[in-house]
């Protein structure tokens, strides 16, 4: 008498239905998980990313507010698009979208609280702490944070409109559709291996490393997809802020350069973590991966632009 291991369940027509359901409810649930928070639970999302204060939310300063209007003028947004979009006050010092203005649920834009600093008075009345230790804004790293943390009104206009940008497509349906894309294609491609190859007569050692290749393979799809599709959208609304005219082109090299600055002073007052998060240039560590287009990349876009428009003002100026 044989007994029958249960894996070998799974190569049955019943496991394989059990298998496929299992397959379809994950990649459905994935899915979901990156589509309902910027649709159905925008709302919640926004509650879970707000700034507090002794715990009420805080608003948005009057001046903010202004600057926030101003930049939908300046993008010349319909009134549908503009009905659809609610400015907050979210946790931290990085600006913060979510949502679309292809959905009927809205985008949501965090400004952080930084955008309402003026001076080191400012900056010292919050109180802020790194790793919860408090900083030294006399020294030459705390200079450096406060110095970055500190933006133009241009600069914060600029800020603003490409966050605005940055929901003003359709890159919520995409990146919703991948984990549900890159799950199937891994679910077909085993059971195309499993049959071409004979892999259910195998022991089932064979199939499961077959299984985690192929599972690598599909993550790696996943994420390269996700970040591609990031890596076009930033891309593309460099190239439209670029658009909005010189000023802006120049507010572009400021606000990266003080990211860099901000990222700098944070690897130094952070130590190992620091170091872990940021280089020395101020970029984000990633990996391998590359999930956005590299700041210092980004600065040195615009800082050719500046040149170009530079050039261009030459030409048309040339000295008698």
């Amino acid at each position: 008498m044989t007994t029958r291991r249960p894996i070998s369940w799974f190569i049955t027509e019943k496991g394989r239905k059990f298998s496929f359901a299992i397959v379809t409810g994950t990649g459905i649930a994935l899915s979901c998980a990156r589509f309902l928070p910027q649709t159905f639970f925008l709302e919640k999302y926004i509650d879970f990313v707000h700034y507090y204060k002794d715990g009420q939310r805080v608003g948005i300063a009057r001046e903010l507010s202004s600057r926030y209007d101003k930049c939908l003028e300046i993008l010349k947004l319909t009134d549908t698009h503009r009905k659809l979009i609610q400015p907050f006050s979210v946790f931290g010092f990085d600006l913060f979208h979510a949502g679309s203005t292809s959905s009927r649920f809205g985008v949501a834009i965090g400004i952080p609280v930084n955008f309402a600093y003026n001076s080191m008075d400012d900056i010292k009345k919050d109180n802020i702490q790194v790793n919860q230790k408090s900083i030294n804004w006399e020294s030459e790293v705390g200079k450096k944070l406060a110095n970055a943390l500190i933006l133009p009104d241009k600069v914060q206009e600029f800020a603003i409109c490409r966050e605005i940008l940055m929901t003003n497509n359709n890159k919520v349906m995409f990146e919703s559709c991948y984990p549900f894309m890159s799950i199937f294609l891994v679910y077909n491609l085993c059971q195309y291996l499993n049959r071409k190859l004979n892999l259910y007569a195998a022991h089932p050692v064979v199939r499961s490393t077959m299984y985690t290749i192929v599972g690598l393979f599909g993550a790696g799809i996943y994420f390269l997809m996700k970040d591609l599709t990031e890596v076009h959208y930033e891309t593309n609304v460099d190239q439209k802020l670029c658009k909005l005219g010189p000023e802006y082109v120049e507010s572009g090299v400021i606000f990266y350069e003080k990211l860099l600055q901000r990222n700098q002073a944070l690897r130094e007052l952070m130590g190992k973590e620091g170091e872990r998060k940021y280089t020395k240039m101020g970029n984000e560590n990633y990996g391998i991966r590359q999930p956005h287009v590299a700041l210092i990349h980004r600065k040195q876009f615009f800082e050719e632009k500046l040149k170009e428009n530079a050039a261009s003002e030459d030409l048309e100026n040339p000295e008698e």
